[in-house]
């Protein structure tokens, strides 16, 4: 049994260890619908290509990165983190991947975010936290502003996928806009 690091309604997240990469991301980066508005997916991925990319993120101290899992399975879902955390800005990336299509559309992307929010401003005391994602990703986009994102722009043309070119929009969450959102909290 793996040991919980946080905690919320339906989901938790734990440490994100190689058996995670061999067990199920490998099967999600090869998915052609889980990847569909992302650039990973260009190209197959071996388990040993997967595993060197963990091993360079995980072992860059700027990132924190856990996976998700299901409470009432145990079963993990997906995977979430800060990137490249800067501390004179007080900023870092987020990004998540909810891989199990199984739950997609039941908000556990949403709870994961805000989880992970959480965990910045409260935990790590940054000030920002930011975020990537294709435009025509609607139901990612949805979550985002469900979890207090505000987009600050667009980058035009910026991912090509699918034989075409979409823009990308730039958002972000302040602080003071989480707890806002939060009570003070």
């Amino acid at each position: 049994m793996k040991t919980y690091y946080l905690t919320g309604k339906k989901i938790y997240f734990r440490s994100y260890e190689p058996e995670d990469v061999k067990d199920n991301v490998f099967n999600w980066v090869n998915d052609p619908e889980v990847t569909y508005f992302m650039l990973t997916g260009q190209k197959p991925m071996t388990v040993e290509a997967l595993l060197k990319e963990y091993e360079t993120l995980i072992s860059d101290p700027r990132n924190v990165i856990f996976a998700v899992a299901d409470k009432k399975t145990g079963k993990m879902i997906g995977t979430i983190g800060l990137y490249n955390v800067r501390p004179v800005t007080c900023a870092a990336e987020l990004r998540i991947i909810i891989g199990e299509k199984k739950v997609w559309g039941k908000g556990y992307g949403t709870e994961a975010c805000l989880m992970l929010l959480d965990y910045a401003f409260n935990r790590l005391n940054l000030h920002k936290v930011f975020l990537g994602v294709n435009s025509d990703n609607k139901s990612a986009v949805k979550c985002y502003k469900k979890a207090g994102f505000i987009e600050e722009g667009i980058l035009r043309d910026e991912i090509y996928r699918n034989g075409k070119f979409y823009d990308a929009l730039r958002m972000s969450i302040l602080r003071a806009e989480y707890e806002k959102l939060n009570g003070g909290k």
